[in-house]
């Protein structure tokens, strides 16, 4: 999406074979918080937490997910 090969999520969701609330839901994991993404990758901290969940923090401000997340 970001490099302008689809311009909707339906297109993304029909080229790769997937439904679009699935394709949806990943895509918001691109938007964690810098600090969450920071904690998983660098840090490898495991939180008891579900990609779902994961996807539902995405959505709050960037200030809000490490507590949500990790505490």
């Amino acid at each position: 999406m970001e490099a302008g090969e689809f311009n909707m999520v339906t297109d993304l969701a029909k080229a790769v074979g997937l439904a679009e609330r699935h394709v949806s839901r990943q895509l918001r994991l691109a938007y964690l918080a810098p600090g969450v993404r920071k904690r998983l990758v660098y840090k490898r901290e495991v939180p008891a937490v579900t990609l779902r969940k994961l996807t539902d923090v995405a959505a709050l401000p960037w200030g809000e997910p490490p507590e949500r997340v990790f505490d």
